[in-house]
């Protein structure tokens, strides 16, 4: 997985992600509330691992990607954690900056989360390539878009990026149909591979509202 982007107007925030996944891969219908370190948060339901790919709580708004920075060189075929129970780990801290100092990632699979702190509105993306966990603050962007280094080539990347960037006045339905635009589909790469869903969180000072469709 996947793409994802993050708008910024005002006091208005749209975080958007396409979930790039096995289409055998199963997850839950709809968004479930749970507690996890005795904090509640919304979102999809990973089936297989029983994490998630995007989730809001009261402290944050969050998504994990396939990849670090760059594509890794070398994946291991068993890992200690799901990445998408690492990404709920959040859920132990207080800031980001808690998560990125004390959490143990030895023996996870490369990563990246893009992360909004409600509190500061601060946001950050974490890249993980299984030796450093590095921080980007992009806290002052109105846009912010990333792509899977593992399922995308650095071509296909710039290129969503520049796609995304160049609609800067969309709104959150409009965001909505340009992921559906530029999701996988099957076949692109692989026959059992696609977008599976399409997901977004929409916020400002007055509601949090989530979406979630299911493509497979």
């Amino acid at each position: 997985m996947c793409i994802v982007s993050f708008y910024r107007n005002d006091d208005e925030f749209v975080l958007t992600h396409n979930r790039d996944e096995e289409i055998s891969r199963s997850s839950s219908n709809e968004i479930v509330e749970q507690m996890r370190f005795g904090k509640t948060y919304f979102s999809p339901v990973d089936e297989r691992a029983k994490g998630t790919w995007m989730f809001y709580s009261e402290q944050y708004v969050a998504c994990i990607l396939n990849g670090g920075i760059e594509k890794p060189l070398h994946l291991k075929e068993q890992y200690r954690e799901s990445r998408g129970i690492i990404l709920l780990d959040l859920l132990k801290y207080n800031t980001v900056k808690e998560f990125v100092n004390s959490e143990n990632l030895s023996e996870i699979a490369p990563f990246t989360i893009f992360v909004f702190e409600r509190t500061t509105k601060n946001a950050y993306l974490l890249f993980w390539n299984e030796n450093e966990l590095s921080v980007k603050d992009v806290s002052q962007e109105k846009i912010v878009t990333w792509c899977s280094s593992t399922l995308y080539s650095p071509e296909r990347r710039n290129e969503i990026d520049q796609i995304i960037q160049s609609n800067s006045t969309l709104s959150s339905e409009e965001i909505i149909d340009l992921h559906d635009q530029l999701k996988m589909n099957k076949g692109d790469l692989y026959d059992f591979l696609a977008t599976t869903s399409i997901s977004q969180i929409f916020m400002n000072s007055l509601r949090i509202d989530m979406k979630y469709c299911q493509l497979f």
